[in-house]
């Protein structure tokens, strides 16, 4: 076993919290979702990240409350009833599934060596036979403790109101900025703290001349794509609410969004521009404010001269249409592009192979989230996890209370901006903590909106939390 001293520091973080108040737990996990490349520990070639090993001690934590009578009752809202569905029927694919597919075609496993066929000389990637493997065990345990934290940040919310949670949220957005500060800065050194995962390191790249920034995750995509639904979440929360920590949150993630240079990120970003103005109706039911419109007014002009500025006196024309050409147009004849097309056929061959059922939690690599849902969990687990989707940001909310509509379409910006990012690169079928933390909230809130603002929210050992 492989504990990396980093680590240390972490888990004391989590228990000093948690122990004054057992509940901000998931305020720390929230916090360091940003470090997607961080391995608590590793053992006999399985290694957890750190976000998913405090979310375990999280809901241990919980249900311990909940034995000791400290909880009443476990709160699960409808979209958490498939959620578990779903984390059932991982359990079943990854154990009877596999096995009862093993041989029958070959797959992308997940884990990336040289052995095996391939397939075409400008494809890296190797296939192999499916057969039972580690990741079945591992995706199937981030698998399941995603649907854990559902639960834990949904029954948190409903006992204590959304202050814990989007504390953990400012937390996150802050500490992904920050990261992507040092990434910029060049202190790999430094960074290589807490990069501790046994994945392949994309921190080298460039595109023309300039770095990919992927802060504390392995690559652009993966950073891009959460910092976008940063993005989402605190733009829409500024637009509702006006808080200027909120709209800073935002225009820093936007920035390092940005310098990911990854064509899903942009893609994300083109999403949080569509959906805002999808809600517009509800951002701006309020109405602008003279000051929030000479701001909003200002900014814009001020945009507007740089863009000409830097228009006029640099090649930024050129550079900007050579760097979209490369990410989007170009993008499926690259190297990456034909090994992402390959990854998703294999997935679909998978689905075929199996007769709908999937090849099991953690079999193979495919890409794009429909590729990957129905080689890996078949259409049983595809439709559980569309279900699971559409009861948490599904049908819209009238605005009762300010709060709860504000975080309900905050998070569901927040929700869709990184499910389409999944639907762009995802490689595995697990739900994300970052998924289901932003999927929750907007769950809860729905019920939250019913509470009148000023209202007491339950607090446990007597206090009470009124509602702003």
């Amino acid at each position: 076993m492989a504990v990396y001293p980093a680590s240390a520091v972490f888990i004391l973080l989590w228990l000093w919290i948690s122990l004054k108040d057992p509940d901000r737990g998931v305020t720390v996990v929230m916090a360091t979702l940003p470090f997607g490349m961080f391995a608590a520990l590793s053992a006999g070639g399985l290694a957890i990240l750190m976000p998913y090993f405090l979310a375990s001690l999280t809901f241990a934590v919980f249900l311990l409350r909940r034995v000791s009578g400290q909880i009443q009752g476990i709160h699960v809202p409808r979209s958490g009833f498939y959620l578990l569905l779903f984390g059932a029927y991982a359990v079943f694919s990854a154990l009877i599934l596999v096995r009862l597919f093993a041989g029958d075609f070959l797959v992308f496993p997940l884990s990336f060596d040289l052995k095996g066929t391939r397939i075409s000389p400008y494809i890296s990637s190797t296939m192999k036979p499916l057969a039972p493997v580690n990741s079945n065990i591992s995706q199937t345990v981030y698998a399941l403790l995603s649907v854990f934290f559902f639960i834990s940040v949904a029954d948190v919310f409903r006992r204590r109101g959304p202050r814990l949670l989007e504390q953990g949220l400012v937390w996150g957005a802050g500490l992904n900025i920050l990261l992507g500060i040092l990434d910029l800065a060049g202190l790999d050194g430094l960074l290589s703290l807490i990069r501790t995962a046994d994945y392949a390191l994309g921190n080298e790249l460039r595109v023309f001349g300039l770095p990919r920034v992927i802060g504390g995750f392995s690559e652009a995509s993966a950073f891009g794509a959460f910092s976008a639904a940063l993005v989402g979440y605190f733009g829409a929360s500024y637009l509702m609410s006006r808080k200027g920590r909120h709209g800073l949150l935002a225009g820093g993630n936007l920035f390092f969004a940005c310098f990911a240079f990854s064509s899903t990120g942009f893609a994300a970003l083109a999403v949080v521009a569509l959906l805002i103005l999808l809600h517009a109706r509800f951002f701006l039911g309020r109405g602008l404010s003279r000051g929030f419109g000479h701001w909003l007014v200002i900014g814009l002009a001020v945009a507007v001269i740089v863009v000409s500025v830097a228009v006029i006196t640099t090649p930024l024309l050129d550079t900007a249409g050579d760097m979209a050409n490369r990410l989007f147009l170009q993008k499926a004849g690259s190297r990456s592009g034909l090994e992402r097309a390959a990854w998703a056929r294999s997935g679909f061959h998978a689905f075929e192979q199996t007769w709908g059922l999937g090849a099991g939690m953690g079999s193979l690599r495919a890409n794009g989230l429909v590729s990957v849902l129905l080689g890996s969990v078949g259409l049983p687990g595809a439709v559980l996890f569309c279900a699971f989707l559409w009861t948490s940001v599904g049908p819209v909310l009238p605005i009762r209370n300010q709060t709860g509509t504000r975080m309900f379409y905050a998070a569901r910006v927040g929700t869709l901006t990184y499910l389409s990012a999944m639907m762009v690169s995802g490689t595995a079928p697990d739900p994300t903590l970052h998924l289901v933390s932003f999927a929750a909230i907007a769950a809860v809130a729905r019920k939250f909106n019913e509470i009148q603002p000023g209202a007491p929210v339950p607090h446990p050992g007597g206090r009470r939390e009124a509602v702003h």
